[in-house]
């Protein structure tokens, strides 16, 4: 017969080169990332087929998994393919959280540990915890995973494998995979701009190669094989077949010579070539690949003989003439098999009869359940053969829905969406449930138009006295149109509904004023805010109701601290509180939103470890309950309380971390929000690129420099990337943004945020030689301040004053106000603004030549600055303390209680330990399976505890511990 030639290596010299590279990399301890792309049968599954090789045989741990045409919905599919079977072998010791997480996404680790608190907008968590199980599988050898056709794959495989690609696996771990460009999903085209990715594109063989590669053939059969098999290997290799099976002339007698072919259409003379061959078969064999194609791959042969009716004797030997003929090859897990290549499966499959699919997909969903296969596994195949009414079939695409929800909203939008087209039109009832779980899931995965037609349809289902149910979905749209921008289509939405209500003091009527009050906050009208929210509270205590009372009280005392209500927001907060802290979770959970709105009030009123513990609370709630839809606002309320308090490294964790989750479910709205909020994390920990790189970002998303957000206040990029251009010294640009954020008297700030604003622009102007400028709005500052019964505007306020007195000359003055300054902030809690004025103390004290009482206020400064991790600032205060002969001592604990080993907690012990091993932050990390950033917080901890400054002194200490220890 006609001998194929080492199809791996013909004409592929460079991409192998490129590929053994890749490999390379691993031995130097770093991952990689390989992307191969071309058109159907190029040679991409054979060259990943030849990494996947040379991985073995370098001793690295090689998986290969493929994605398949026809179960584009099974979530991470592709993943479970490639991983599932070698993590059923495993028996590691894994931390309880992760094998939680994995098990939401891998069938073998599921029951290992109970419980799944995982909502869809956190699915960065699953994503998480799949980068460190490669860390820990490459703990032994380095990793190589291979991923083909990825063209097919699921949302959440694409969305993963994304999130790989931007924050690669710290061990060395290769990513390889094959793809169809023209077919790729969007959101796999995004990923490849990821830095890093090497991306080879196999081209098409010239007729030489083709030569090589097929030999025993005559020049005549050889020149009309490369004519129309076009120098693509696997066409190439299909005509080479038929020329060894006699069927080569007929094959090109279907060939449409002189004619342009479809692009991306197989060649003609390859169809019939195919064809010819799977005519060949006995029925016994192409029952059983029928069976196989519908099974799905890699397919079982039990289940594609269940599909195909064949008697178990039978399909084996079915199986073995399948294989002689090379139409299915086996893998490299027991009983797993897949065809020759996609295109295969795909002719067989569409060349079975519509009925006799429809009845083979039914059976496949029985044969599944049979076996013990989830939902999700099954509901593809029930899609495919279900008919409407059938009520197992219902009942299973809504299972699927459900269970697919928290990981692969787009899975969970499709179950559902086919669940809508089974039920009954006249069961107008489920049918509206159902659309309000899509609509549900189509927010998580981004859909927000779609989403809100969805929310819509579901309303028009409802019976005419279904008011409380009507209120709840109209709130649901509103909050979309926000999201969307839409602002005025929300309000008049709601105004609506009012208007149409037929009383004003029922549950609904008090709900829907809420969602009035808040709707106000939108645009700064207090007026709609306060009144709205008053009649809320008024309607719902006289009603008794306890959740409604915590959620009107909450709304109101929010709405009176941003418009500088002080006393009103502290009274209305006692009263959401009397009802929060009496009502359990699950009383709480469908007024969730009250959390929320009381976390931002008591941010305004100074109480920052209260609102901190009110989102934690509605985070838990929220993951409980699957309310996903707050997951990123509730992350939110906690930022501006770590800036306060100075837990900077906190506030970047927690903001990256809601930027990853706003990004997976393509939420503009919420992406713009986490952007500019990450900015302000980036301005206080000092890092100025960054702050500019973020805003930026967020302004391009949202479309506006301010606004849009919920408390409005200073919402928005503009006034953090102002700030960073003044710091930079760029006041020109800096002082064009004032017109779009309300201009001078910043009409679309909150006070508190006012005050900050005034005295930045007193800064500004200072660094201008405006000294009369910065004077006016220090004392725009001093009166609005003056209004207020804070601590933390009185503060900024003296810290203006000192600014502009130590322009001036007075710097007696100065420190003065800065002292106060410093003490108004610590007394707010705000850590961070407090080491800020002391270290403007401590230069005004050096600017009046008190140098003794200058060089321990700088110190000060410095270590509170260094603490809190903000490092430009604490770097200004070390260039103060040289110019004035002096530097930072070395830091030790407060009291000898403090000090030494014994004061190290367990895990600060076990840091120490391995620091002294010397083992690096990165190292420390896999060991622990913690994040480097807290490696660095507990070492931080270390240092001060064991009065050191270096890693060599903690490492010394331990050892003269070790010593001391083994004598006694």
């Amino acid at each position: 017969g006609v001998a194929l030639g080492s199809v791996q290596t013909v004409g592929r010299e460079s991409e192998l080169q490129r590929l053994e590279a890749a490999l390379g990399v691993l031995g130097e301890g770093s991952s990689a990332c390989v992307a191969l792309e071309g058109e159907p049968g190029i040679g991409k599954t054979r060259l990943l087929a030849e990494l996947t090789a040379l991985a073995t045989e370098r001793g690295h741990l090689a998986l290969t998994g493929t994605a398949a045409e026809f179960e584009q919905d099974v979530p991470f599919g592709v993943w479970v393919n490639t991983l599932d079977s070698h993590l059923a072998e495993q028996d590691a010791d894994w931390d309880a959280a992760l094998l939680d997480e994995l098990g939401g996404i891998f069938p073998s680790l599921r029951g290992r540990e109970a419980g799944d608190s995982t909502v869809a907008d956190e699915r960065y968590r699953a994503h998480r915890a799949v980068r460190a199980l490669l860390e820990l599988l490459a703990e032994q050898t380095p990793v190589v995973l291979v991923l083909d056709d990825l063209h097919w794959s699921d949302r959440a495989s694409i969305e993963l494998l994304a999130a790989l690609m931007r924050r690669a696996p710290d061990a060395p771990v290769l990513l390889a995979f094959g793809f169809r460009p023209g077919q790729a999903p969007e959101r796999l085209s995004a990923a490849l701009a990821a830095p890093g990715v090497i991306r080879i594109e196999p081209g098409r063989l010239s007729q030489d190669e083709a030569a090589e590669m097929l030999t025993d053939l005559d020049e005549g059969a050889l020149a009309a094989i490369y004519r129309h098999g076009g120098g693509n290997p696997f066409y190439l290799e299909q005509l080479a077949r038929a020329s060894d099976a006699g069927r080569l002339p007929g094959a090109l007698r279907h060939a449409n010579d002189g004619a342009d072919e479809p692009a991306g259409a197989v060649p003609a003379a390859v169809a019939a070539a195919l064809a010819e061959e799977l005519e060949s078969l006995s029925l016994s064999a192409r029952a059983l690949l029928n069976g196989a194609a519908v099974a799905g791959e890699p397919f079982s042969p039990d289940l594609a003989a269940a599909v195909a009716e064949l008697p178990g004797d039978e399909g084996l030997a079915a199986l073995d003439d399948l294989m002689d003929r090379d139409l299915v090859r086996a893998t490299g897990v027991p009983r797993q098999f897949i065809f020759r290549h996609p295109l295969v499966r795909r002719a067989v499959y569409e060349s079975t009869r519509g009925g006799w699919r429809l009845a083979a997909h039914a059976r496949a969903a029985e044969a599944l359940g049979a076996r013990g296969a989830g939902a999700t596994e099954r509901a593809h195949h029930i899609e495919q053969s279900a008919s409407q009414g059938d009520e197992a079939a219902v009942a299973l695409l809504l299972e699927a829905g459900e269970a697919s929800a928290a990981r692969a909203p787009g899975a969970a939008s499709r179950w559902f969406a086919a669940t809508l087209r089974l039920l009954p039109a006249s069961d107008r009832e489920r049918q509206s449930q159902v659309r309000t779980s899509l609509a549900s899931a189509l927010r998580s995965a981004g859909e927000l138009e779609a989403c809100r037609d969805t929310v819509l349809e579901a309303i028009e289902l409802l019976p005419a006295d279904a008011t409380e149910r009507r209120i709840e979905l109209i709130a649901q749209c509103a909050a979309v149109e926000h999201w969307m921008g839409r602002h005025d289509e929300a309000h008049a939405r709601l105004a609506r509904a009012w208007d149409g209500l037929p009383s004003a003091d029922t549950p609904e009527a008090a709900a829907l004023q809420i969602e009035l009050a808040v709707d106000g906050l939108y645009e700064m009208d207090f007026e709609q805010t306060l009144g709205m929210g008053k009649a809320a509270l008024d309607t719902a205590v006289a009603l008794g109701d306890g959740p409604l009372i915590a959620s009107a009280a909450s709304a109101l005392a929010l709405g009176e601290a941003a418009s500088g209500a002080v006393p009103a927001a502290r009274e209305h907060r006692e009263t959401a509180l009397e009802q929060i802290d009496r009502l359990s979770d699950a009383e709480l959970a469908p007024r969730l939103d009250a959390l929320y709105y009381l976390g931002w009030a008591e941010n305004y009123l100074e109480l920052y470890d209260d609102a901190i513990a009110r989102a934690d609370r509605g985070l838990a709630i929220a993951r409980a309950t699957g309310q996903g839809r707050v997951v990123v606002p509730m992350m939110l309320v906690k930022g501006y309380p770590f800036e306060m308090q100075g837990r900077l490294d906190d506030a970047l964790e927690l903001c990256e971390t809601a930027v990853e989750s706003a990004r997976l479910s393509d939420n503009p709205h919420y992406l713009f929000w986490a952007l500019f909020e990450l900015g302000f994390a980036h301005y206080h920990l000092g890092n100025l690129d960054k702050v500019i790189a973020a805003c930026e970002e967020s302004a391009r998303v949202g479309g506006r420099m301010v606004g849009g957000t919920m408390p409005a206040g200073g919402g928005g990029p503009g006034w953090v990337l102002a700030s960073a251009l003044f710091e930079l010294g760029e006041l020109d640009r800096g002082f064009a943004h004032l017109p779009e954020l309300g201009g001078e008297e910043f009409a679309r700030a909150i006070p508190v945020e006012r005050c900050h604003n005034f005295e930045t622009l007193a800064l500004a102007e200072l660094s201008r030689g405006r000294r009369d400028a910065a004077e006016g709005y220090v004392r725009r500052a001093e009166e609005l301040a003056a209004t207020l019964d804070l601590n933390l505007p009185r503060g900024l306020v003296h810290r203006a004053r000192a600014a502009v007195l130590l322009d001036a000359g007075e710097a007696a003055q100065a420190a003065e106000q800065a002292g106060l300054a410093a003490e108004r902030c610590a007394a707010a809690g705000a850590r961070l603004q407090a080491a800020f004025a002391t270290a403007l103390r401590g230069r005004a004290l050096a600017a009046a030549g008190e140098r003794d009482q200058a060089v321990p206020v700088l110190r000060e400064a410095e270590r509170e600055l260094d603490e809190c991790r903000s490092h430009r600032e604490r770097d200004l205060m070390r260039r103060e303390l040289r110019k004035l002969g002096a530097r930072a001592e070395t830091r030790g604990p407060a009291t000898a209680e403090d000090a030494g080993m014994a004061s190290l907690t367990g895990r600060e012990l076990e840091i120490a330990e391995l620091v002294t091993d010397r083992k690096t932050n990165k190292e420390i990390a896999a060991d622990l399976f913690l994040s480097e950033k807290t490696v660095e917080s507990h070492l931080r901890n270390v240092f001060v505890k064991l009065g050191v400054s270096s890693r060599v002194q903690v490492a010394r200490t331990v050892e003269h511990d070790r010593r001391e220890r083994d004598a006694g």
